[in-house]
C-alpha cells in the first residue's frame, strides 16, 4: 500500500513548505529582491505564491492520500491516482522552492542546487525506465 508510506511523505513535505512559508513572510525584506527581470516586490508575491501553491497541492494530496488509506475510497481509483499525481507535484514543486529560496541570498547556491536537482531527477527517471524494463523481462535488444 504505497498511498500509506506517501502520506506520511506527503505529511512531512507538507510541514516543510508551510515553515517556509511562514519563514518567508516573517522577513520578507530579505526576499524583495530584484531577481532577473523581476522587481523585488515581484520576486517576492511570485515566491509567496508559488510555495503557497505548493502547499495546498501537497494539503490535497494528504486529504486523498487519507481518504485511500481510511478505506473511504478504492486503491487505484481515481482518488489513489489523483492522490499520486499531487504527491509527484508536491516533490517537485518543493524542489523548485529550494533554488528560489536560496536566490536572494546566493545565486551561486541556487544554480548548484537546481542543477543538482535537474541531474538527479533524470537519473532517477533513466534509472527507473531501467529497472522496469527488467521487472517486466522486455529485452531492450
Amino acid at each position: 500500500m504505497l498511498h500509506q508510506q506517501g502520506l506520511s511523505a506527503l505529511g512531512f513535505l507538507l510541514g516543510l513548505i508551510l515553515t517556509s512559508l511562514v519563514l518567508i513572510l516573517n522577513n520578507p525584506s530579505a526576499f524583495r529582491v530584484p531577481f532577473g527581470s523581476l522587481t523585488g516586490e515581484q520576486y517576492f508575491e511570485t515566491l509567496v505564491t508559488y510555495v503557497a501553491v505548493v502547499g495546498v497541492v501537497s494539503g490535497v494530496g494528504v486529504l486523498a492520500f487519507l481518504d485511500v488509506g481510511g478505506g473511504l475510497s478504492q486503491t487505484r481509483g481515481f482518488v489513489d491516482r489523483f492522490g499520486t499525481v499531487l504527491f509527484f507535484l508536491s516533490v517537485f514543486g518543493f524542489m523548485g522552492t529550494l533554488p528560489l529560496i536560496l536566490a536572494p541570498f546566493t545565486r551561486y547556491g541556487a544554480t548548484v542546487v537546481l542543477v543538482l536537482e535537474l541531474t538527479l531527477v533524470g537519473t532517477y527517471a533513466i534509472g527507473r525506465r531501467l529497472s522496469e524494463r527488467s521487472l517486466h523481462g522486455s529485452n531492450p535488444d
